[in-house]
């Protein structure tokens, strides 16, 4: 609606006397010392400070990153944009107001519009719009939703406004063009510079104020990047706008890049040197979201088809063992196309070490077809699921520790049991015809890990039929809680100190961690006269220090072996154990007496249960991994609410082998076979 009357006439004469009114303040401005320590404001809308600025829903603007770019010791940044306003109201809500209130000379003002000024300019329940282009002419109004009239001006005026206004404070106003938004034509990124970057341009002109062209400088590094990656990693699922953490870091970067070409700028002045901005810790990232399937890409998804086998170059696909197709049910882009195979698969992605929760969707499942998921070297995570969707949590770990030094691997554990230790995460989709439509990765700091130390009854094994308690342990707990499971085959507690495996536990563990510590059958091995006291020792010392960093430690006597069932095999190695833990009062579970009653309970399928003497199959570990959660519920309270709900409670008695059914893994050690 466009009115011409004396009230507007009167109406625009008041706004011009306001915004002239701004500049009367140039005159006190102009005799206050220059501040030893200049800030730099930061205007926009939210692609510069999304929200609050916290990150809500995982969207950032690149003013929210941008400050770790400048010695903040010699240059305060303050970023004063607000989501969902234009170059017009950003100035009619007394934002712009509150800025100038606090501006000195010397310092500067970085101004990003353009994404809102489209749109309903009087009507509607967002009347933010600016006219188009970069002239003189305004438009008279009442706005619908407040029945307030407005003169409106065009886009251009409004940045012209901030800058002379900027200047009459003795402030260096910088014009940027708008970042653009994640949409392609023929593998280009849709440039602005035929509308609103070409305005901020001609506005910074006639402004004589500094440009930047961000829409430029931002369109060419996606296009360095590519079209996948940016389209997965540096924009959110929920619009081609606002960015995520990583898209406002690599925006961030552009905008510093923009300012240090500006030579006569003293804000380059104060830039740090790239290479010494402080890196992102440890690589982390927020979130990671992969579709499946030859249908449409989701939004904020990378794509993923049967053929994309994993190279460090992609730095995702499959693991190259298994033929897996492409399937579609319907037209919806995330869940109606999936990768399917008529055998178990594996799909990696590249990850730094630490906690992450991983959501799986997984659409084609049923009572006659359910899925089950494992992690890594084969711990169960899922277990036989008709269920579509899926959340866990999985560890990674590296042998690197941060002192340098590293933990001392076996051969095996750089060879066949390397996906223990790699720099990726593998996730196994198991069952009759298993298939996936999606996967979500993000980090899981905050969950508290449990942490296995332990020998081959513990470890991850990385082929059937070998098994342990510590790979089943994941699939009875929420996803609530990580297991972080470092025991190795052949160790002893004294070697593994030695190896610095518990170097790495405590160098990774937070306070409210939790440390299962079981030894004892390669213990039991070592003919020192003083072996058994040194064991008892080095447990002595292991609680110690997990107490003084905060860990809750736990004790496990070992399992018996075969012959378990009729006498004891380990000597007075649990023994040492149970004194251990109740001097020190220290929480214990005692799977050595829980297994032997398991033993014999077990009966005929005793045998069932074990590969050789020592180590058991899947079915074997899996008994005992309920003896141990049955524990985990009557001795340790504080970690018992992270259960599942089908978890055992100790009482429920044996499952009997023709019951089991758990689906085994595709990597098999032809050399041992089941009793079975």
């Amino acid at each position: 609606m466009i009115l011409c009357c004396p009230f507007f006439s009167h109406l625009r004469g008041q706004l011009l006397a306001g915004l002239l009114s701004l500049a009367t303040v140039a005159t006190y401005a102009e005799q206050v010392e220059r501040p030893a320590k200049p800030t730099l404001y930061l205007i926009g809308d939210s692609t510069v400070r999304c929200g609050r600025g916290n990150g809500e829903g995982g969207m950032y603007g690149w003013g929210q990153v941008l400050a770790p770019h400048f010695d903040t010791a010699q240059i305060n940044v303050v970023n004063k944009a607000i989501g969902g306003r234009s170059s017009r109201t950003f100035l009619t809500e007394g934002r712009w107001r509150e800025v100038l209130e606090q501006l000195q000379p010397g310092d500067f003002v970085l101004m990003q519009f353009g994404h809102n000024d489209g749109g309903e300019m009087f009507n509607g329940s967002r009347p933010r719009a600016s006219i188009k282009g970069n002239g003189d002419e305004t438009r008279e109004g009442v706005v619908e939703a407040t029945g307030k009239p407005d003169v409106v001006h065009s886009y251009g005026w409004y940045l012209r406004k901030y800058c002379e206004n900027a200047k009459q404070h003795g402030a260096t106003p910088i014009v940027l063009s708008q970042i653009p938004r994640d949409r392609w034509q023929d593998g280009k990124v849709i440039r602005a510079s035929n509308d609103y970057g070409k305005w901020a341009r001609e506005a910074a002109e006639q402004a004589d104020a500094l440009f930047v062209d961000l829409n430029e400088i931002v369109s060419q590094r996606y296009e360095q990047d590519g079209q996948v990656k940016v389209h997965a990693d540096y924009f959110t699922p929920q619009d081609h706008t606002h960015t995520s953490l990583e898209g406002a870091l690599v925006n961030a970067e552009c905008v510093a890049d923009g300012i240090s070409q500006l030579d006569s700028c003293e804000l380059r002045d104060y830039l740090l040197p790239p290479d010494q901005v402080p890196a992102r810790e440890d690589g982390k990232f927020t979130v990671k979201r992969f579709d499946f399937g030859a249908g449409e890409v989701a939004r904020g998804y990378y794509p993923v088809t049967a053929d994309m086998t994993y190279t460090p170059e992609r730095g995702y696909g499959f693991e190259p063992t298994i033929k897996v197709e492409n399937a579609s049910t319907d037209d919806d882009p995330l869940a109606g196309d999936v990768c399917q195979s008529d055998k178990p698969f594996y799909f990696s992605v590249d990850l730094p070490e630490g906690n992450y929760r991983v959501s799986i969707a997984t659409p084609r499942v049923s009572p006659s077809n359910p899925v089950t998921v494992k992690a890594e070297l084969r711990r169960l995570m899922v277990e036989r699921s008709a269920e579509p969707t899926h959340e866990i949590i999985v560890n990674l770990r590296r042998p690197e520790l941060r002192d340098g030094g590293q933990v001392r691997l076996k051969g095996r554990e750089k060879t066949t049991e390397a996906w223990a230790w790699d720099n990726r995460l593998t996730l196994e989709f198991n069952g009759p015809q298993p298939a996936v439509a999606s996967v979500i990765i993000e980090p899981a700091d905050d969950a508290p890990t449990v942490f296995l130390a332990g020998d081959s009854t513990v470890a991850d094994q990385p082929r059937e039929p070998w098994n342990s308690w510590g790979q089943m342990l994941p699939r009875f707990f929420q996803p609530s809680v990580a297991v972080a499971n470092h025991s190795e085959s052949g160790e002893t507690v004294r070697g593994s100190l030695g190896a610095h495996r518990f170097d790495k536990i405590f160098e990774s563990a937070q306070p409210d961690d939790y440390l299962f510590i079981q030894f004892g059958h390669n213990d039991m091995k070592i003919k020192d006269a003083d072996a058994l006291e040194q064991y008892r020792r080095s447990l002595e010392q292991l609680v110690e220090r997990a107490r003084a960093q905060g860990v809750h430690p736990v004790l496990v006597t070992s399992m018996e072996r075969l012959g378990g069932a009729q006498h004891e095999t380990l000597g007075k190695y649990p023994q040492t154990v149970r004194q251990v833990a109740a001097d020190l009062d220290v929480p214990l579970i005692d799977l050595n007496s829980q297994s032997r009653l398991l033993y014999r309970a077990l009966g005929d399928n005793l045998d069932r249960a074990f590969v050789d003497k020592t180590h058991h199959t899947s079915y074997g570990s899996y008994l005992l991994a309920r003896k141990v959660v049955a524990d985990i519920r009557s001795q340790l309270p504080s970690l018992a609410p992270h259960l599942t709900q089908d978890a055992p409670y100790g009482d429920e008695g044996v499952i009997p082998y023709e019951e089991w059914k758990l689906p085994a893994s595709p990597t098999r050690d032809l050399a041992a076979s089941e009793s079975s």
